[in-house]
Protein backbone atom coordinates (compact mmCIF):
# COMPACT_ATOMS: atom_id res chain seq x y z
CA UNK A 1 0.00 0.00 0.00
CA UNK A 2 1.27 3.58 -1.31
CA UNK A 3 0.87 6.08 1.41
CA UNK A 4 -0.90 9.16 0.34
CA UNK A 5 1.63 12.16 0.88
CA UNK A 6 -0.34 15.56 2.05
CA UNK A 7 1.90 18.49 1.31
CA UNK A 8 0.50 20.76 4.09
CA UNK A 9 0.44 24.37 4.87
CA UNK A 10 -1.14 26.74 7.79
CA UNK A 11 -0.28 30.40 8.16
CA UNK A 12 -1.09 29.77 11.84
CA UNK A 13 2.45 28.33 12.81
CA UNK A 14 3.84 31.93 11.49
CA UNK A 15 4.10 35.16 13.13
CA UNK A 16 0.77 37.33 12.49
CA UNK A 17 2.46 39.72 9.98
CA UNK A 18 3.78 37.28 8.17
CA UNK A 19 0.89 35.46 6.95
CA UNK A 20 0.19 37.12 3.77
CA UNK A 21 3.28 37.49 2.62
CA UNK A 22 4.22 33.51 2.89
CA UNK A 23 0.80 32.54 1.83
CA UNK A 24 1.66 34.76 -1.40
CA UNK A 25 4.75 32.73 -2.25
CA UNK A 26 3.63 29.39 -1.18
CA UNK A 27 0.93 30.28 -3.84
CA UNK A 28 2.69 31.55 -6.33
CA UNK A 29 6.01 28.71 -6.48
CA UNK A 30 3.82 26.29 -7.63
CA UNK A 31 0.83 27.73 -9.51
CA UNK A 32 1.17 29.60 -12.73
CA UNK A 33 2.91 33.02 -12.12
CA UNK A 34 0.01 35.23 -10.42
CA UNK A 35 -0.30 37.79 -8.49
CA UNK A 36 -2.34 37.59 -5.33
CA UNK A 37 -4.28 40.06 -3.46
CA UNK A 38 -5.60 40.92 0.12
CA UNK A 39 -8.25 43.09 1.67
CA UNK A 40 -6.33 42.80 5.12
CA UNK A 41 -2.83 41.30 4.97
CA UNK A 42 -2.80 42.01 8.76
CA UNK A 43 -5.43 39.52 9.55
CA UNK A 44 -4.93 37.56 6.77
CA UNK A 45 -4.88 33.46 7.39
CA UNK A 46 -5.12 30.74 5.01
CA UNK A 47 -4.20 27.12 4.98
CA UNK A 48 -3.57 24.40 1.46
CA UNK A 49 -3.40 20.92 1.23
CA UNK A 50 -1.97 19.72 -1.74
CA UNK A 51 -1.41 16.21 -3.45
CA UNK A 52 -0.22 14.29 -6.66
CA UNK A 53 -3.31 11.59 -8.27
CA UNK A 54 -1.66 10.67 -11.87
CA UNK A 55 -1.82 13.69 -13.83
CA UNK A 56 -4.07 15.91 -11.73
CA UNK A 57 -2.20 18.42 -8.97
CA UNK A 58 -5.20 18.43 -6.12
CA UNK A 59 -5.35 21.44 -3.80
CA UNK A 60 -7.71 22.28 -0.97
CA UNK A 61 -7.62 25.86 0.20
CA UNK A 62 -9.11 28.19 2.68
CA UNK A 63 -8.29 31.88 3.35
CA UNK A 64 -9.35 35.18 3.81
CA UNK A 65 -10.74 36.98 0.66
CA UNK A 66 -8.26 36.89 -1.75
CA UNK A 67 -8.03 37.78 -5.42
CA UNK A 68 -5.55 35.21 -7.90
CA UNK A 69 -5.10 37.45 -10.90
CA UNK A 70 -2.88 36.53 -14.44
CA UNK A 71 -2.11 40.50 -15.63
CA UNK A 72 -1.99 40.09 -19.87
CA UNK A 73 1.61 40.15 -19.08
CA UNK A 74 1.42 36.98 -16.58
CA UNK A 75 -0.71 35.18 -19.09
CA UNK A 76 1.75 35.04 -21.82
CA UNK A 77 4.23 33.58 -20.14
CA UNK A 78 3.71 30.02 -21.43
CA UNK A 79 1.05 28.78 -18.24
CA UNK A 80 -0.69 25.90 -19.88
CA UNK A 81 -2.85 24.48 -16.96
CA UNK A 82 -6.79 23.76 -16.94
CA UNK A 83 -7.86 24.65 -12.91
CA UNK A 84 -11.09 23.09 -12.33
CA UNK A 85 -12.07 25.03 -9.09
CA UNK A 86 -14.78 23.84 -7.05
CA UNK A 87 -16.48 25.97 -4.27
CA UNK A 88 -17.42 24.03 -1.11
CA UNK A 89 -18.26 26.77 1.13
CA UNK A 90 -18.29 30.59 0.46
CA UNK A 91 -18.64 32.57 -2.86
CA UNK A 92 -16.69 33.35 -5.51
CA UNK A 93 -16.61 35.03 -8.66
CA UNK A 94 -14.73 34.31 -12.32
CA UNK A 95 -13.58 37.24 -14.10
CA UNK A 96 -12.26 35.29 -17.03
CA UNK A 97 -14.26 34.35 -20.19
CA UNK A 98 -17.15 36.30 -22.26
CA UNK A 99 -18.94 37.49 -18.87
CA UNK A 100 -18.36 37.18 -14.96
CA UNK A 101 -19.41 33.79 -13.16
CA UNK A 102 -20.73 34.47 -9.67
CA UNK A 103 -20.28 30.59 -7.58
CA UNK A 104 -21.55 29.86 -4.57
CA UNK A 105 -21.39 26.73 -2.67
CA UNK A 106 -21.62 23.16 -4.97
CA UNK A 107 -20.38 25.43 -8.10
CA UNK A 108 -17.55 25.15 -10.36
CA UNK A 109 -15.54 26.52 -12.81
CA UNK A 110 -12.45 26.52 -15.70
CA UNK A 111 -9.60 28.72 -15.19
CA UNK A 112 -7.22 28.91 -17.83
CA UNK A 113 -3.61 30.21 -17.06
CA UNK A 114 -3.40 31.41 -20.52
CA UNK A 115 -5.84 33.92 -20.43
CA UNK A 116 -5.82 37.02 -18.17
CA UNK A 117 -8.13 37.86 -15.03
CA UNK A 118 -8.86 35.89 -12.27
CA UNK A 119 -10.92 34.16 -9.61
CA UNK A 120 -11.72 36.55 -6.17
CA UNK A 121 -12.54 34.18 -2.98
CA UNK A 122 -15.07 35.64 -0.62
CA UNK A 123 -13.88 36.34 3.06
CA UNK A 124 -13.63 32.27 4.49
CA UNK A 125 -14.48 30.76 1.59
CA UNK A 126 -12.81 26.66 1.20
CA UNK A 127 -12.54 25.23 -2.08
CA UNK A 128 -10.83 22.58 -4.50
CA UNK A 129 -8.49 23.40 -6.99
CA UNK A 130 -7.74 20.30 -9.48
CA UNK A 131 -4.84 21.71 -12.27
CA UNK A 132 -4.66 19.79 -15.29
CA UNK A 133 -2.15 20.16 -17.98
CA UNK A 134 -4.05 21.47 -21.02
CA UNK A 135 -3.39 18.92 -23.58
CA UNK A 136 -4.80 16.50 -21.45
CA UNK A 137 -8.05 18.23 -21.16
CA UNK A 138 -8.19 18.44 -24.80
CA UNK A 139 -7.65 14.47 -25.30
CA UNK A 140 -11.29 14.41 -23.12
CA UNK A 141 -13.01 17.23 -24.07
CA UNK A 142 -12.14 18.26 -27.66
CA UNK A 143 -15.30 19.92 -28.08
CA UNK A 144 -14.46 22.54 -26.02
CA UNK A 145 -12.73 25.43 -27.77
CA UNK A 146 -12.54 27.89 -24.77
CA UNK A 147 -12.37 26.79 -21.33
CA UNK A 148 -11.74 30.25 -19.25
CA UNK A 149 -14.99 31.05 -17.19
CA UNK A 150 -16.71 27.65 -18.19
CA UNK A 151 -19.11 27.14 -15.41
CA UNK A 152 -19.48 23.41 -14.93
CA UNK A 153 -23.28 22.11 -15.10
CA UNK A 154 -24.14 21.16 -11.14
CA UNK A 155 -27.99 19.93 -12.52
CA UNK A 156 -26.50 15.99 -13.57
CA UNK A 157 -24.51 13.68 -10.74
CA UNK A 158 -21.06 14.64 -12.12
CA UNK A 159 -20.41 18.03 -9.66
CA UNK A 160 -21.89 16.04 -6.88
CA UNK A 161 -19.99 12.85 -7.33
CA UNK A 162 -16.75 14.60 -7.86
CA UNK A 163 -17.44 16.52 -4.62
CA UNK A 164 -18.19 13.43 -2.90
CA UNK A 165 -14.80 11.70 -4.41
CA UNK A 166 -12.76 14.43 -3.41
CA UNK A 167 -14.15 14.62 0.09
CA UNK A 168 -13.36 10.75 0.39
CA UNK A 169 -9.56 11.56 -1.16
CA UNK A 170 -8.98 13.68 2.53
CA UNK A 171 -10.12 11.04 4.88
CA UNK A 172 -8.22 8.31 3.01
CA UNK A 173 -4.65 7.71 4.37
CA UNK A 174 -3.34 5.24 1.83
CA UNK A 175 -4.28 4.26 -2.17
CA UNK A 176 -3.50 0.54 -3.11
CA UNK A 177 -0.39 1.53 -5.41
CA UNK A 178 1.09 3.82 -7.89
CA UNK A 179 -1.60 2.98 -10.73
CA UNK A 180 -4.40 3.12 -8.38
CA UNK A 181 -3.77 6.76 -7.45
CA UNK A 182 -3.38 7.83 -11.74
CA UNK A 183 -6.76 5.59 -12.05
CA UNK A 184 -8.47 7.87 -9.12
CA UNK A 185 -6.66 11.09 -11.21
CA UNK A 186 -8.39 9.86 -14.75
CA UNK A 187 -11.57 9.42 -12.65
CA UNK A 188 -11.28 13.25 -11.28
CA UNK A 189 -10.69 14.50 -15.25
CA UNK A 190 -13.95 11.86 -16.19
CA UNK A 191 -15.87 13.83 -14.02
CA UNK A 192 -14.91 17.49 -14.97
CA UNK A 193 -15.32 16.72 -18.36
CA UNK A 194 -18.62 15.00 -17.27
CA UNK A 195 -19.95 18.35 -16.28
CA UNK A 196 -19.03 20.39 -19.21
CA UNK A 197 -21.32 19.28 -21.44
CA UNK A 198 -24.78 16.70 -21.60
CA UNK A 199 -24.98 18.02 -25.68
CA UNK A 200 -24.42 14.78 -26.86
CA UNK A 201 -26.10 11.40 -26.47
CA UNK A 202 -22.35 10.02 -26.67
CA UNK A 203 -21.52 12.46 -23.86
CA UNK A 204 -24.48 11.26 -21.79
CA UNK A 205 -23.49 7.46 -22.49
CA UNK A 206 -20.08 8.45 -21.46
CA UNK A 207 -21.46 9.88 -18.21
CA UNK A 208 -23.26 6.84 -17.41
CA UNK A 209 -19.98 4.62 -17.88
CA UNK A 210 -17.86 7.21 -16.16
CA UNK A 211 -20.24 7.39 -13.06
CA UNK A 212 -20.31 3.73 -13.20
CA UNK A 213 -16.21 3.44 -12.95
CA UNK A 214 -16.42 6.34 -10.08
CA UNK A 215 -18.67 4.28 -8.27
CA UNK A 216 -16.55 1.31 -8.96
CA UNK A 217 -13.42 2.95 -7.29
CA UNK A 218 -15.08 4.61 -4.61
CA UNK A 219 -16.37 0.64 -3.35
CA UNK A 220 -12.33 -0.11 -3.45
CA UNK A 221 -11.89 2.54 -1.51
CA UNK A 222 -14.30 1.60 0.96
CA UNK A 223 -13.20 -1.91 1.22
CA UNK A 224 -9.16 -0.53 2.13
CA UNK A 225 -10.65 2.30 4.67
CA UNK A 226 -12.48 -0.64 6.55
CA UNK A 227 -10.88 -3.83 5.74
CA UNK A 228 -9.74 -4.35 9.42
CA UNK A 229 -13.52 -4.66 10.22
CA UNK A 230 -14.38 -8.09 10.45
CA UNK A 231 -17.86 -7.43 9.88
CA UNK A 232 -17.26 -5.24 6.58
CA UNK A 233 -19.98 -6.64 3.56
CA UNK A 234 -21.60 -5.07 0.49
CA UNK A 235 -24.08 -3.98 2.72
CA UNK A 236 -22.15 -1.44 4.81
CA UNK A 237 -20.27 -0.45 2.10
CA UNK A 238 -23.94 -0.03 0.27
CA UNK A 239 -24.94 1.93 2.91
CA UNK A 240 -22.16 4.51 3.06
CA UNK A 241 -21.94 5.10 -0.46
CA UNK A 242 -25.52 5.12 -0.62
CA UNK A 243 -26.27 2.55 -3.51
CA UNK A 244 -27.53 -1.04 -3.18
CA UNK A 245 -25.92 -3.61 -2.09
CA UNK A 246 -26.79 -5.87 -5.24
CA UNK A 247 -25.07 -2.40 -7.25
CA UNK A 248 -21.89 -3.42 -4.98
CA UNK A 249 -21.81 -6.67 -6.07
CA UNK A 250 -22.68 -5.89 -9.48
CA UNK A 251 -19.69 -3.40 -9.95
CA UNK A 252 -17.49 -5.74 -8.68
CA UNK A 253 -18.57 -7.96 -10.91
CA UNK A 254 -16.94 -6.32 -13.54
CA UNK A 255 -13.59 -7.03 -12.25
CA UNK A 256 -14.34 -10.91 -12.27
CA UNK A 257 -14.30 -10.94 -8.09
CA UNK A 258 -16.90 -11.14 -5.89
CA UNK A 259 -17.44 -8.61 -3.25
CA UNK A 260 -16.00 -11.76 -0.96
CA UNK A 261 -13.10 -12.33 -3.16
CA UNK A 262 -11.61 -9.12 -3.37
CA UNK A 263 -11.99 -8.01 0.58
CA UNK A 264 -9.77 -11.28 0.59
CA UNK A 265 -6.97 -10.55 -1.97
CA UNK A 266 -7.16 -6.85 -0.17
CA UNK A 267 -6.36 -8.30 3.13
CA UNK A 268 -3.63 -10.70 2.13
CA UNK A 269 -1.67 -8.02 0.28
CA UNK A 270 -2.08 -5.80 3.54
CA UNK A 271 -0.80 -9.11 5.14
CA UNK A 272 1.95 -9.95 2.44
CA UNK A 273 3.29 -5.86 3.17
CA UNK A 274 3.58 -6.04 6.55
CA UNK A 275 5.01 -9.28 6.45
CA UNK A 276 7.75 -8.17 3.58
CA UNK A 277 8.48 -4.96 6.02
CA UNK A 278 12.35 -6.04 8.02
CA UNK A 279 10.92 -3.25 10.85
CA UNK A 280 7.98 -5.14 11.82
CA UNK A 281 9.71 -8.23 11.87
CA UNK A 282 8.75 -9.22 15.57
CA UNK A 283 5.30 -8.72 15.15
CA UNK A 284 3.38 -11.91 15.32
CA UNK A 285 1.99 -13.09 12.50
CA UNK A 286 -1.58 -13.61 13.59
CA UNK A 287 -1.77 -10.35 14.94
CA UNK A 288 -0.82 -8.80 11.84
CA UNK A 289 -3.54 -10.97 10.28
CA UNK A 290 -6.26 -10.50 12.70
CA UNK A 291 -4.98 -6.67 12.23
CA UNK A 292 -6.01 -7.03 8.57
CA UNK A 293 -9.85 -8.27 9.58
CA UNK A 294 -8.82 -12.28 9.81
CA UNK A 295 -10.70 -14.02 12.34
CA UNK A 296 -10.06 -17.42 11.83
CA UNK A 297 -6.64 -18.06 11.47
CA UNK A 298 -6.50 -21.87 9.76
CA UNK A 299 -8.50 -20.14 6.84
CA UNK A 300 -6.28 -17.32 6.84
CA UNK A 301 -3.14 -19.62 6.64
CA UNK A 302 -4.51 -21.78 3.96
CA UNK A 303 -5.63 -18.61 1.85
CA UNK A 304 -2.28 -16.90 2.20
CA UNK A 305 -0.55 -20.20 0.80
CA UNK A 306 -2.87 -20.43 -2.29
CA UNK A 307 -1.98 -17.00 -3.01
CA UNK A 308 1.56 -16.66 -2.33
CA UNK A 309 2.46 -20.42 -2.59
CA UNK A 310 4.41 -20.11 0.68
CA UNK A 311 3.41 -20.07 4.55
CA UNK A 312 3.37 -16.56 5.92
CA UNK A 313 6.09 -17.63 8.29
CA UNK A 314 8.16 -18.83 4.91
CA UNK A 315 6.94 -16.00 2.84
CA UNK A 316 8.73 -13.26 5.75
CA UNK A 317 11.40 -15.15 6.08
CA UNK A 318 12.39 -15.10 2.13
CA UNK A 319 11.24 -11.64 2.30
CA UNK A 320 13.40 -10.27 5.35
CA UNK A 321 16.26 -12.21 4.24
CA UNK A 322 16.51 -10.12 0.93
CA UNK A 323 15.97 -13.74 -0.98
CA UNK A 324 12.68 -12.70 -2.67
CA UNK A 325 13.19 -10.75 -5.68
CA UNK A 326 10.52 -7.62 -6.81
CA UNK A 327 8.75 -10.02 -9.75
CA UNK A 328 8.41 -12.88 -7.16
CA UNK A 329 5.78 -11.05 -5.21
CA UNK A 330 2.19 -11.25 -6.50
CA UNK A 331 0.39 -7.95 -7.55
Amino acid sequence: MTKLVWDEFSTQVLPERDHFAVFHDETTRREPALSVVTQNDTQFSGTIKRCRLGIVGVSKVTANATSYIRTPELAQDGGDAIVAVLCLQGSMLCTQGDAPVQLGQGDGVLYDSAEADGLHISPGACYWALKIARADMAKVAPHVKRFAGLKLANTGMALKLLSRYLDGLQDSEALGDEQEARIFGDHLVDLIRMAISHESEALQLAERRGVRAVRHAAVLREIERNLADTTLSAAAVADRLGVTPRYVHFLLAESGLTFSEHVLVRRLRTVETVLADPDKVMLKISAIARQAGFTDMSYFNRSFRNRFGDTPSGFRKRAVNGAMEPNDVAA
